[in-house]
């Protein structure tokens, strides 16, 4: 990864470094097309064919070249052998012979690279002691889940509702936790109705960031609350509750997943710790890992808002997403293939959101669930119950000014 961001980085700063001219620029006018294996085809030809004019024009059309290539993009090996493939039989067709360097008129290096918008094809050309570069960008193609008909019920209940911020919460037949800005609010069961026992200071130093997020994690009697750049941990009963500066990572999916949180933002800084310590992925908002049919599965939700499915192993991507929210949790319902990630859908801070439920088949996302339609933005998502069976989310209600505290399952139709 270090050497996939490297390579990046200096493809950059050549383009910044370029004199005018130096470099040719194009547009690939065509639909987007798949980096994953295309079956349409039409699309990579007609952005291979436009590249090679680019090429041929600055290198002033030579009749012999010698030709190398380099992938630094999420291309798979299939769909960079079609874009080679397709470079190739358009310079065949241009009339190039193509030949060894020392018998070419011209070198051309095709690299693959891209950038946050989309996919860059960068062409060094040299000629004498000189080099030129041509780049051509190509839309990246919006992924999203696969629809079929839905096989899974996804439900909500409605748990809690408050006029102050809820952040995280813990709920069961005795208990109701709700996690705020400045404190924990305890709750007992009264005969079907919450009753406030006791609420626990929640003390820290600096000023919380905007967009404040945090966790709650209850196991028996023990808690811990996990906000930036603070940890509280305590008991309920007896009541009690100590915070103090702390840098620890968060437990993600049940502690299956864990990583640190940035202590002035509202994401995750990529750096992992727990099982996979050592290993960095870009920042995001949200994570969850669950197993396979003997494979092991992530999904992350970029800053960037790109969606990565990581599979087997957290070097590179096996593909991504582009049209999911920044909420993700995983739920274990025994239901199909026995996990489902429940996604919230790509919306702003305001407007009203929702959520749906998924399953990996390979590198493709298929919808399994009706969306649940809610009354507001998700803040919040994270699996809960001892056997990850239940998602704790919360929301916003614009319409009211309150925050909503609920739980989703899946159930087998």
């Amino acid at each position: 990864m270090l050497t996939v961001a490297l390579h990046r980085y200096l493809s950059a700063l050549m383009l910044f470094l370029l004199p005018a001219g130096a470099a040719g620029l194009a547009e690939a006018k065509n639909a987007p097309w798949s980096a994953q294996a295309p079956q349409n085809t039409a699309p990579l030809i007609a952005a291979a064919n436009s590249f090679v004019q680019d090429i041929l024009s600055r290198a002033g059309s030579p009749s012999a070249v010698s030709i190398s290539f380099q992938n630094l993009s999420q291309l798979t090996a299939e769909t960079q052998q079609a874009a080679q493939d397709a470079i190739l039989n358009s310079l065949r067709g241009a009339g190039v012979r193509l030949v060894k360097p020392e018998m070419a008129l011209a070198e051309v290096h095709v690299t693959f690279s891209e950038d946050w918008q989309g996919y860059v094809w960068i062409a060094q050309i040299k000629q004498g002691p000189g080099s030129q570069l041509v780049i051509s960008r190509l839309p990246r193609p919006e992924r999203t889940a696969s629809v079929r008909a839905p096989t899974l019920t996804l439900r909500k209940v409605p748990v809690w509702i408050q006029d102050g911020q809820i952040l995280d919460f813990f709920v069961d037949n005795q208990n109701l936790v709700i996690l705020e800005p400045a404190q924990l609010s305890v709750y007992a069961n009264d005969n079907g109705q919450w009753r406030q026992r006791y609420t626990l200071s929640i003390n820290r130093a600096q000023p919380w960031p905007r967009d404040l997020r945090g966790k709650l994690q209850v196991n028996g009697l023990q808690l811990s609350a996990f906000l930036p750049g603070t940890l509280c941990t305590g008991s309920l009963s007896p009541p009690s509750l100590d915070c103090h500066s702390s840098d620890d990572p968060w437990p993600l999916d049940q502690g299956q997943l864990v990583a640190f949180f940035s202590a002035r933002r509202n994401f995750f800084n990529g750096i992992l710790a727990g099982p996979s310590a050592g290993v960095s992925v870009v920042p995001f908002f949200s994570a969850v890992t669950w197993p396979g049919t003997n494979q092991r599965q992530w999904l992350f939700t970029g800053t960037d808002g790109r969606a990565r499915f990581y599979l087997n192993d957290l070097s590179s991507p096996a593909t991504t997403f582009n049209s999911w929210g920044s909420n993700l949790a995983v739920v274990h319902s025994g239901c199909s293939t026995g996990w489902q990630v429940l996604v919230s859908s790509s919306t702003d801070s305001i407007r009203p959101d929702s959520v749906e439920a998924i399953e990996m088949a390979g590198r493709e996302a298929q919808t399994v669930s009706s969306a649940v339609d809610l009354a507001g933005p998700v803040s919040a998502m994270w699996t809960s119950g001892k056997n990850s069976e239940t998602v704790n989310g919360v929301m916003q209600l614009p319409s009211i000014g309150k925050y909503e505290a609920f739980t989703l399952t899946v159930s087998c139709n």
